[in-house]
């Protein structure tokens, strides 16, 4: 059932869910221009009365492919993200809210009926806004520290003035920064907050981007960015408005996830209960560390689909050419086009095989004096995430054919 909230009520639990989120690793802005919060009021109406719509009608979903440019704004060279680790960022974020992750298989019985393939992908844009081509990476260095921090009431990191770098048209863009932040992992704006267009989108620190198979932090598989992205598309926080107190009383605004009185931390084991129910803490929108996230739920595909709606706060996202001149694909394999990160390896790779569908094909792993190691039968889009912590050091080969053709890529297994 679906609450009908008083524009009174809705401010409320606005602000309270920006206090509490100062308290922990996501940081949002607080809206305090009176236009904002009835601007914030008015998107609140409109998602209620989408979804209720929705409910009552058959309508016929499409895939939403959303352009996004990030900006690397680098202090040190080794937050100069290289242009395949932001691809496998932007192609773990696609698998999140495509319900491809790797870790799908693990959401907990009673939740695996509310797990969404929320229908939005992300690609890294492909035309710029005066219609060049692009790769949809800007690289700016900086000489300030913390330069997503902001100084003196200045965002500096939205500035190309202030050191950062100007976002590109936020009607047809996803601008996200990537640079050093003091306090945060990771910030986004919702819909109707940016005091200014030209600050609207998600800032991430570099110690919280990329492509990983473990981190001593807690973060993996880049998942700060997808928490980050579900605030961009209007969620909150699983738990909903409060500090973390103990109080059941506050609320999400999503019907199908379960009460929470407090965030989760670390990798919980299932179940976990408050509020008279058990915690969804492998939700992407809990504090949970990455590698224990692993859903969104049908409630929340609706918020955020309601949000790119025509009418939406951003709907014009939706109908951006910036992803017009995409990447050639088929069903063909090409071996120039096949990505795998990183390489040399040690416990996990990304694997993008740039095809236009999910396909099934097998996938075989020789050695360095051609002896098979390891076949399966599988569909392309399992292959996100593949363990090879089971691989000793050295040379592998790994093949894969479809019912069109075949191509093989070499593997380095190193591990000191």
């Amino acid at each position: 059932m679906i609450t009908k909230f008083t524009p009174h009520i809705i401010f409320l639990l606005f602000i309270s869910t920006f206090a509490s989120a100062q308290d922990h690793v996501c940081g949002v802005v607080h809206p305090t221009d009176p236009a904002v919060i009835e601007s914030v009021q008015a998107i609140e109406e409109h998602t209620q009365e989408w979804i209720l719509e929705q409910q009552n009608s058959a309508t016929t979903r499409e895939i939403i492919t959303i352009p996004v440019v990030v900006h690397v704004i680098w202090y040190d060279e080794s937050e100069k993200f290289s242009e395949l680790e932001i691809q496998a960022q932007i192609d773990g974020l696609t698998a999140d809210f495509r319900k491809m992750n790797e870790n799908r298989f693990t959401i907990p019985e009673e939740f695996q009926p509310l797990a969404a393939d929320v229908e939005i992908e992300f690609c890294l844009a492909t035309v710029t806004e005066n219609g060049q081509e692009t790769n949809g990476i800007i690289y700016k260095y900086t000489d300030q520290l913390n330069i997503g921090t902001s100084s003196n009431g200045i965002k500096r990191i939205h500035y190309d003035q202030h050191g950062g770098s100007d976002a590109w048209n936020t009607n047809d863009y996803i601008n996200i920064w990537v640079g050093q932040m003091e306090n945060f992992e990771g910030l986004a704006t919702f819909p109707g907050t940016a005091p200014v267009p030209e600050e609207d989108g998600i800032v991430i620190d570099p110690d919280f981007f990329g492509f990983f198979c473990s981190t001593s932090n807690g973060s993996s598989h880049g998942r700060t960015l997808t928490h980050e992205m579900g605030h961009f598309l209007n969620l909150r926080h699983i738990w909903g408005t409060n500090s973390g107190s103990g109080n059941c009383d506050s609320d999400d605004f999503v019907s199908d996830t379960p009460r929470q009185d407090i965030s989760s931390k670390g990798c919980p084991t299932h179940p976990q209960e408050s509020c008279g129910s058990n915690n969804m803490f492998m939700n992407y929108m809990d504090y949970t560390d990455d590698a224990c996230l692993s859903m969104f739920t049908h409630g929340q595909k609706m918020r955020m689909l309601a949000t790119l709606a025509p009418a939406g706060p951003r709907g014009s996202l939706r109908n951006s050419n910036g992803c017009d001149k995409m990447r050639d694909k088929s069903l063909s394999l090409n071996p120039d086009k096949i990505l795998i990160y990183p390489n040399p390896a040690a416990d996990c790779i990304h694997i993008d095989l740039d095809l236009d569908a999910d396909t099934d094909m097998r996938m075989e792993i020789f050695n360095s004096i051609g002896q098979p190691v390891y076949s399966s039968r599988i569909f392309a889009k399992d292959l996100r995430t593949f363990d090879v912590s089971r691989f000793s050091n050295g040379v592998y080969f790994i093949y894969f054919e479809t019912n069109s053709n075949g191509a093989s890529k070499k593997m380095v297994i190193e591990r000191r």
